[in-house]
């Protein structure tokens, strides 16, 4: 199987499985505003989504590296399962309440190890280059 079908084929999984889990939570909670509660006008939260999403699928494109691309078909999967959310229901399912953090989903945990993960290999990657 080629590597893009088989990234294609994560991010399919990776959808299913955050959406699937959203509609069997039992402690959902509709949270209409993004990350920590931050409100913006609809306008400028589907300018700054396009870009974002615009944006990784130039990254994806563009790298050569198999880890890269790993990293933004997490972060591109969660975008996509919670803009799926915010257009069927107007809002993003939370289900994930540690108590002492904003409730989350995990849609939100696949956009936040994703970018930790590809910062941190770009920037391994920069200083290889660096190096050499």
């Amino acid at each position: 199987m080629k590597k893009n079908t088989k990234l294609f084929f994560l991010f399919a999984v990776l959808v299913f499985v955050d959406q699937t889990t959203k509609h069997l939570s039992t402690n959902a909670i509709c949270n209409k505003n993004i990350a920590w509660n931050i409100q913006l006008p609809p306008a400028i939260f589907y300018l700054v989504w396009l870009l974002i999403i615009v944006t990784l699928v130039c990254l994806f494109v563009k790298t050569k590296f198999y880890f890269q691309q790993f990293f933004i078909v997490l972060v591109f999967s969660g975008a996509i399962s919670n803009m799926i959310d915010r257009v069927r229901l107007g809002c993003v399912i939370d289900y994930i309440d540690l108590k002492f953090w904003p409730v989350f989903n995990l849609a939100d945990v696949y956009i936040t190890f994703g970018v930790i993960m590809l910062v941190i290999n770009l920037i391994k990657n920069k200083s290889r280059e660096v190096t050499r």
